[in-house]
């Protein structure tokens, strides 16, 4: 006869490393030429259940520039046209120079605007018609918890 084991159900405590109950704090610089937009990203992000994002909100590449020498920022939401040019330089410098992951934001979802944001080093990607929170900590994790020296290797 086979005894009956006792198991513990409690597992809880093992599973905690998957879904932290404190919401972690992520400074996001917002590169968008349109203050609308950017407004609209920014109210989209809020309520999100996993990330606390605090934004710098930047509306020219002189500005993003600026800021990413004055503070230190997680990660990028770069607009793809920014003006009359594309971010894409701006994304190379990002990338190579400060070792920030970008994610793209555009409202022209091509697979060419995507192949060219790919190849000069976005981290990830996000169609401004899909905006809603979920979408953007996805996103934002996503790229945060892949990269080495992540928010969660802090």
């Amino acid at each position: 006869m086979m005894a009956i084991q006792d198991i513990d159900m409690d597992v809880g405590s093992d599973f905690q490393y998957l879904a932290p109950s404190a919401r972690e704090t992520v400074r996001v610089l917002l590169v968008d030429d349109d203050p609308t937009d950017r407004e609209i990203i920014v109210r989209a992000s809020r309520g999100g259940e996993q990330l606390d994002i605090c934004f710098t909100q930047c509306g020219t590449m002189r500005e993003a520039r600026a800021s990413v020498d004055r503070d230190r920022f997680d990660l990028a939401l770069v607009d793809y046209w920014l003006g009359e040019e594309t971010s894409i330089p701006l994304i190379q410098e990002f990338h190579y120079k400060y070792n920030l992951p970008v994610v793209l934001l555009t409202g022209l979802d091509t697979p060419e605007v995507r192949r060219c944001a790919f190849r000069a080093g976005i981290a990830g990607y996000l169609s401004k018609d899909g905006l809603i929170v979920q979408a953007i900590e996805s996103a934002a994790l996503g790229v945060l918890y892949s990269a080495a020296g992540g928010v969660a290797a802090r």
